[in-house]
């Protein structure tokens, strides 16, 4: 079992050897995809193995798949690692901040220059990866893809594609104010920052994240190429629940970053049905 980035680094070491270096993103570039997975039920393995097959047939494949294991309550079966799909197994539950920030170290440790990330239960489409692999070469940074619904046929899936909750947010600008991290990608050599561990579960953690590069004057783009669909609960319970978690850890991030409010007062969603006006590639 693995507690610890040093102990994962250690791990990837004593199977892979040297490490590489950081290339330039100039075509010839080694992509890891990074999955922070908590599961409590065979429904939820069986989400993973779809995303899992969905990566197995991306025109343009990962170079290596990181899967951190957050002490998940369901067992993963370890038989699913392979040379190019690792599997970090946390001792205790610490959150997807931490699983990321696990998947980012051994990602650098391998010589990636380009780190994307995904959630358990999304299906990335097909030129997923190709496609943020190109907005990545012409503008290195944080990019954030289109994220839709499973289940855009209810009225919560459709909820969520016209107010783009998973779409993250536009300033008046044209600049993006923050994405999500079911669907965002980024440059290693220009964003060296970690997910901020006191965000313990998946709520607001991105958002912070892109916040902090966003004061760090770290460019930020929406490449609507870049599709993933994502599994929601349909029902409305679900949706007044993640609002609910949402608002307890913004109050969070605007107590931390005194800009945020401000940011987002002059923000608006990103929608999943209209593209116009936005920065595309």
């Amino acid at each position: 079992m693995i507690a610890s980035h040093r102990d994962a680094l250690r791990a990837v070491r004593a199977v892979n050897g040297v490490a590489k270096t950081q290339p330039a993103i100039d075509g010839h570039n080694f992509i890891a995809v990074v999955l922070p997975v908590y599961l409590r039920s065979v429904q939820d393995l069986a989400l993973l193995f779809e995303v899992l097959d969905h990566l197995s047939k991306q025109k343009r494949p990962a170079d290596i798949i990181i899967l951190v294991d957050d002490a998940s309550p369901f067992p993963i079966p370890s038989i699913i690692a392979h040379e190019k799909l690792v599997l970090i197994q946390l001792n205790c539950n610490k959150g997807p901040a931490t699983g990321r920030n696990c998947g980012i170290a051994l990602a650098k440790e391998r010589g990636a220059n380009v780190i994307c990330f995904l959630d358990a239960d999304c299906q990335p489409s097909s030129d997923w990866i190709a496609m943020m692999e190109r907005a990545q070469q012409q503008t290195p940074g944080i990019v954030c893809g289109k994220t839709l619904s499973d289940a855009s046929g209810t009225a919560v899936g459709l909820y969520h594609e016209v107010f783009g909750t998973l779409n993250g947010r536009m300033l008046s600008d044209g600049s993006v104010l923050y994405g999500c991290t079911c669907n965002l990608s980024i440059s290693v050599a220009g964003v060296d920052l970690l997910f901020d561990t006191a965000y313990p579960a998946a709520s607001f953690e991105d958002v912070e994240f892109c916040i902090r590069a966003k004061k760090n004057r770290i460019r930020m783009t929406y490449h609507p190429l870049a599709v993933v669909h994502h599994h929601f609960e349909p029902g409305w319970y679900s949706l007044f629940h993640q609002f609910q978690r949402y608002g307890r850890f913004e109050r969070q991030t605007a107590l931390k970053h005194q800009e945020y409010l401000p940011w987002l007062w002059s923000s608006r969603e990103i929608s999943c049905r209209s593209d116009n006006g936005l920065t595309m590639f």
